[in-house]
């Protein structure tokens, strides 16, 4: 049996193990955080660069200056990478959006606008990422239909409180307008950032807005 002194002597090494297993987990979090940031960072310049289809996992590892056994411990494929990059960049299109609508008031003319806004700045920032989600590559399809599956819900939510509040016509069909909605500004960025010359951001804003059904609610109050 331990007396006191060696008892408390044990319960100190023990606290010094743990806290040095706790270092260690901390410090690989780490390193696996810091290892994902350098892959998805060489993947987003070379798919820009070279197109989705030309570029290669090994590729990616190799820019990234890892081994290429290093990008399989975080990612499955390219393609799985390419998709992690596509919604990490809904969710900061969504977190700006949240921020440019949140002077106004919920449903109104002024927040779709904002919203607007902000969705083509943000195309026009990521008109790289936009061509290669949009290139005409068998690797990237569906992508475009899963972010119409991502973004429609929350289009169709507005839509339904706007007709609960009498600030759009029953008549239409909420999940089928957000659909359209959802799908128009998909295809939208893809045509206007392949080619800017097309249209000026304030002409497709204007015609956003103009088509949204949305659109039918009151402007603000002065």
């Amino acid at each position: 049996m331990l007396g006191y002194g060696a008892e408390l002597n044990f319960m100190s090494v023990a606290s010094r193990a743990t806290t040095i297993d706790l270092e260690a987990r901390r410090g690989t979090r780490r390193g696996t955080l810091v290892t994902r940031t350098r892959l998805v960072a060489a993947a987003t310049e070379l798919f820009a660069e070279r197109g989705l289809h030309a570029v290669t996992s090994a590729q990616i590892a190799q820019h990234a200056g890892v081994a290429t056994g290093t990008f399989y411990l975080h990612f499955p494929d390219k393609l799985a990478l390419f998709r992690a990059i596509v919604f990490d960049a809904l969710a900061d299109l969504r977190a700006r959006q949240d921020a440019a609508a949140s002077a106004h008031s919920a449903g109104s003319r002024e927040e779709l606008a904002a919203r607007t806004e902000e969705f083509l700045a943000f195309a026009e920032e990521k008109r790289a990422l936009m061509r290669v989600l949009f290139a005409r590559s068998g690797e990237s399809a569906g992508i475009a239909d899963e972010i119409v599956g991502v973004i429609a819900p929350a289009i169709e939510r507005r839509y339904q409180a706007l007709q609960a509040s009498g600030r759009m016509p029953r008549e239409i069909h909420a999940a089928a307008a957000a659909q359209m909605r959802a799908a128009a500004l998909v295809r939208i960025a893809a045509w206007w950032t392949d080619d800017p010359s097309r249209a000026t951001r304030s002409e497709v804003a204007s015609t956003l807005l103009r088509l949204d059904p949305g659109a039918l609610a009151p402007a603000e109050n002065p």
